[in-house]
């Protein structure tokens, strides 16, 4: 009976973990907008929501950034000279700690009838990391579209940080028009 028990425990514990929460992406944008005159970008770290140390720190700053810029560049988007963009690129990183729980209401046989058994109840704690990119006419400084991702990307490895950063903002900007002169009519 005990050797069930920790059968099912393990089980419920490599369930937990499989279960950790993806990373999501999401987006909204303002249908009035003509995206075709747009061109050049200037891209920012938003310096008032970047307040978590390490997700919104430097070296994710950077690496939000780079991606960013490979990103439009690959849409036909052309970095701004001498600081008059088209589109302003404003984006920050956050992280929140979050619980995740389980319950394994288990029902077994109880006296030649099934009844109630044990319930194990598992809590895992986490860190949830997002990040959003907001995009603003430069004229106007009007919000025209915005894309978020939420996860945990700061778990990862050194090495593997790079990568799921890069991912990530290659995840939202999918949702970006495809490039410079298009309307959100290309937006899959």
């Amino acid at each position: 009976m005990k050797l069930k028990g920790i059968i099912a425990s393990l089980f419920v514990a490599g369930l937990l973990a499989s279960c950790a929460p993806a990373v999501t992406v999401k987006y909204d944008y303002d249908p009035k907008v003509n995206v075709r005159q747009f061109s050049t970008y200037r891209i920012e770290a938003d310096r008032q929501r970047n307040a978590d140390p390490i997700v919104g720190g430097n070296l994710n700053q950077r690496r939000i950034a780079d991606a960013l810029d490979q990103s439009l560049k690959a849409r036909g988007y052309k970095p701004a000279q001498g600081g008059n963009a088209d589109l302003v690129i404003r984006f920050f990183a956050d992280s929140r700690d979050r619980q995740q729980i389980q319950s394994n209401n288990n029902w077994s046989p109880y006296w030649g009838w099934w009844g109630p058994g044990s319930n194990q109840v598992y809590s895992r704690n986490y860190e949830e990391n997002r990040i959003v990119v907001n995009v603003y006419d430069a004229r106007t400084n009007d919000i025209i579209w915005q894309g978020w991702a939420t996860g945990q990307l700061n778990q990862r490895k050194e090495r593997e940080r790079d990568t799921a950063f890069r991912e990530t903002v290659v995840s939202i900007m999918k949702n970006f028009p495809e490039s410079a002169g298009q309307d959100y009519g290309a937006v899959r």
